[in-house]
């Protein structure tokens, strides 16, 4: 019969104890607008999952009338590079550099990448020119 008693008793205390909430909390959001990008153009290079190429994301192109972009890398002590343009028929695009070369399906990529710098120029609207300089780590 105590042993119901004690049993008893110690459940009753467990279920009274608070355990802590695991909820996530509640994202609190101040009235004040976040810090516009510059001119609202913004830039995403990202290195693919294999590292064989650079993807570009660009986005809010809607100010601008038209782009071009350089990559300059080295490797196995080799200067190398891809450089293009486009125009902006839309407000997000998205290009994929290669590092290396293809031929239909085979594709040679090139080896102990190093230095690797991606330049853009945005023409304005406004005709201003903006130039954003990265430098990626491959």
């Amino acid at each position: 019969m105590k042993l119901k008693v004690i049993l008893v008793f110690l459940f009753t205390i467990l279920f009274l104890i608070p355990s802590p909430a695991l909820a996530k909390k509640k994202i609190v959001r101040s009235g004040q607008a976040s810090t516009p990008r510059p001119y609202g153009v913004w830039i995403k290079p990202k290195l693919r999952s294999d590292h064989n190429a650079l993807i570009l994301a660009f986005g809010s192109l809607d100010y601008a009338t038209g782009l071009n972009y350089t990559l300059t890398y080295t490797s196995d002590n080799v200067a190398q590079g891809v450089q293009g343009s486009h125009q902006p028929e839309t407000s997000n695009f998205q290009k994929e550099l290669l590092f290396g070369t293809c031929s239909g399906t085979n594709c040679t990529y090139h080896q102990n990448i190093t230095n690797m710098l991606l330049e853009v120029k945005l023409e304005l609207k406004t005709n201003k020119t903006l130039i954003q300089r990265y430098q990626i780590k491959p």
